[in-house]
């Protein structure tokens, strides 16, 4: 799997999950997503310190249950005190769910975690699964 720090080509606004997560919490999802393409962005509010910024992704086996972290799934960012840009985290490369590669793989479960005092607004470019 791919991991870039940047907006991909591919970001639908018109297709957004988004939630706040505050000081030291933990929010897990199932979403689906299309382009082989799964972005989040971290949007800090004003006068925010600095924290690390964690996603984690797994297989989704189905049922609601989530499987194993997906090859090179997890990574951290950090935003820096008072930092005014947003950050990303784009993640691409997922692979197929069948060895026909007949059908891409296009739901995941996630995890957000935010280490830090502070809150940011989390955008996903899918659209979130209710189990």
């Amino acid at each position: 799997m791919d991991i870039r720090n940047d907006q991909p080509t591919t970001w639908n606004p018109a297709r957004l999950v988004e939630f706040d997560i505050t000081s030291n919490e933990i929010r897990d999802g199932l979403v689906a997503f299309e382009a082989d393409t799964l972005a989040f962005r971290f949007t800090p509010r004003p006068q925010t310190g600095r924290l690390e910024c964690t996603v984690e992704l797994r297989e989704y086996i189905g049922g609601g249950i989530s499987g194993n972290v997906m090859l090179d799934g997890r990574t951290t960012t950090v935003i820096e005190p008072d930092q005014t840009g947003e950050i990303w985290l784009s993640f691409g490369g997922f692979g197929w769910q069948d060895e026909a590669r007949t059908r891409p793989v296009g739901l995941c479960h996630y995890r957000v975690e935010l280490d830090g005092d502070s809150t940011v607004r989390v955008a996903i470019d899918g659209e979130d699964i209710l189990l």
